[in-house]
């Protein structure tokens, strides 16, 4: 009788553990690979299990983003947006959605299949030339400095290995007088992330101490509050749209040397491939 007690306290536990790790903390704890395993697997369904409202997708990320940019690069001009851990395309559809917004965006996520998600969308809206997907991780980001006009995460920074490197990267890719909106998560499951999360005045000082600005916290959802700061400095209008000149080769850290065809584009400096797979750029090799 107490060795079968044992066997369900025991038994017990490993649930909660297991529960703890894979849905409380998305494999975070365990290392990238299971995160990026977890979300590979889970794509298809991604979006049904969140429940996206597109009404308050345009009040809360959609509109805000676009009035910042609007009133920093001015009426009517086009602005060039990076969201990082883009997922299945949650913020761009936001931005994009909005017949006032010109400007493009470029999603990074470390999850392949999720981009392919977030690529039949673009598809079925017409958005190819407006919406760039790339296949890579948060750090480094292969961009060069002060590229974007704005820079987002959604509900990504605590399931990264090194929160501050991965803000460090995204301060050093935005403009000078650029927006960055990121969400911190709070309520109970913050409790359960230990060195992962931050209450909402610490979460604050930390993005200080990576030199933003102006920075202010809204609430948004149950287990996040949404983020807004700026970098220091004026944001004037763009001369291109095109990412490709910002573009760094991760293998040899060329800026802009890429010869394209047809789904295609080699680095010409170190012959670094990169293809156009089920709508989404990859790096060969990664």
């Amino acid at each position: 009788m107490v060795i079968f007690l044992l066997t369900l306290i025991g038994g017990a536990f490993l649930l909660l553990i297991a529960y703890w790790l894979i849905y409380i903390t998305e494999g975070s704890y365990a290392g990238t690979w299971l995160v990026r395993w977890l979300y590979d697997r889970g794509a298809r369904t991604y979006d049904d299990v969140k429940g996206f409202s597109p009404a308050d997708e345009f009040a809360f990320l959609g509109k805000p983003l676009f009035d910042r940019l609007e009133e920093a690069l001015g009426e009517g001009a086009p602005g060039l947006v990076l969201d990082v851990a883009t997922g299945t395309g949650r913020l761009p559809i936001a931005l994009l959605d909005i017949p006032f917004f010109t400007g493009t965006v470029v999603g990074v996520d470390a999850s392949f299949e999720m981009l392919v998600q977030a690529a039949h969308k673009r598809t079925a809206r017409q958005w190819e030339m407006r919406w760039q997907l790339l296949h890579h991780v948060a750090t480094p980001l292969p961009f060069a400095d002060a590229t974007f006009d704005a820079v987002t995460m959604l509900e990504a920074l605590e399931f990264l290995p090194d929160r501050d490197a991965a803000i460090a990267e995204m301060v050093r890719v935005l403009r000078p007088g650029g927006w960055f909106l990121i969400s911190n998560r709070i309520g109970l499951d913050a409790r359960l992330m230990p060195g992962r999360t931050d209450p909402p005045r610490r979460f604050e000082e930390r993005l200080a101490m990576h030199g933003l600005v102006d920075i202010f916290t809204r609430p948004w959802q149950t287990y996040y509050d949404l983020v807004w700061a700026r970098k220091p400095g004026t944001l004037p209008p763009r001369a291109s749209l095109d990412w490709w000149n910002a573009l760094r080769c991760p293998q040899c850290g060329a800026q802009g040397a890429w010869q394209r065809g047809t789904g295609q584009a080699t680095c010409q400096m170190c012959g670094l491939r990169m293809r156009l797979e089920d709508g989404v750029w990859r790096f060969a090799g990664h």
